[in-house]
């Protein structure tokens, strides 16, 4: 009585249907989390090799500003050496053969010895002015003193423009840091007074979580270009050894801005 569903084709297919995608579809649950697995790693493979290729970029930008701050850490080393020796060291030289010599004839030649001693003394008063300027090249003794928040202040009084400040909160930033901000202040002013043609400036100074974000505008000519001169290469330079970041966005036409992240936590 149950054959009748076995005479005809259709009947055929439909009780077959069942038997045949019963497999395929224990085929497909299976499979599934083998096909999952193989996008996901699919996935993994197509993301790891621009993240590489990201890395390697990155990399390769720490060794060159690294490179470009040892070279500037060698340069700078040779200017202190040879302004100590041009300079303070050549005054101090004769200041002690002015004394030598005065010791000499202190008793035979007191008018000589009067003149010498004038001599050392204005002698030792040139050296330690060079010196202070040479001090003043490492760290400014104005950091030391009053802080960051004073020293752009009196970058920005110094200024043949007139140049306005804006802080934010400056607490407990590593004096390395403050330093790099400080020339990096002083070189940009620079630049804007020789090339911008800008009739005023503003320094935007604070601190952003990890960060002190510093921002120099102008509003000069525009078309900084960093291929030309080397005041924002040394910029560059300065911010790249922090493992900082340095934005110029200098249209013709000005305005400019220098946007600068120096990391500073810790």
């Amino acid at each position: 009585p149950l054959g009748w569903w076995l005479s005809g084709g259709s009947g055929l297919v439909a009780l077959g249907m069942p038997v045949v995608m019963a497999p395929m579809a224990a085929l497909a649950l299976w499979s599934l989390p083998v096909l999952a697995l193989g996008q996901a790693r699919l996935s993994a493979a197509l993301l790891t090799e621009p993240a590489s290729a990201r890395l390697a970029a990155r990399v390769a930008e720490l060794t060159e500003s690294r490179a470009g701050a040892l070279a500037v850490h060698g340069a700078e080393l040779r200017r202190i050496e040879r302004d100590l020796h041009d300079g303070a060291q050549a005054q101090l030289v004769a200041l002690a053969l002015r004394l030598g010599l005065a010791e000499r004839r202190l008793s035979s030649d007191p008018d000589l010895v009067k003149k010498l001693v004038r001599e050392a003394r204005e002698g030792a008063e040139t050296a330690m002015t060079e010196l202070r300027g040479l001090v003043r090249g490492l760290y400014p003794p104005v950091l030391a003193d009053r802080g960051l928040a004073e020293a752009v202040g009196a970058l920005a009084a110094r200024s043949p423009l007139p140049v306005a400040v804006e802080l934010g909160t400056l607490r407990q930033l590593p004096a390395a840091v403050e330093a790099a901000a400080y020339f990096t202040v002083a070189e940009a002013l620079t630049n804007i007074a020789k090339h911008a043609r800008a009739a005023t400036a503003r320094i935007v100074l604070g601190r952003d979580h990890d960060f002190l974000v510093l921002e120099i505008h102008d509003d000069g000519i525009g078309g900084a270009d960093e291929s030309r001169g080397t005041g924002l290469c040394g910029i560059r330079r300065r911010v790249s050894a922090f493992d900082g970041r340095l934005v110029v966005c200098s249209p013709f036409g000005g305005p400019t801005v220098l946007t600068v992240h120096l990391p500073c936590a810790g």
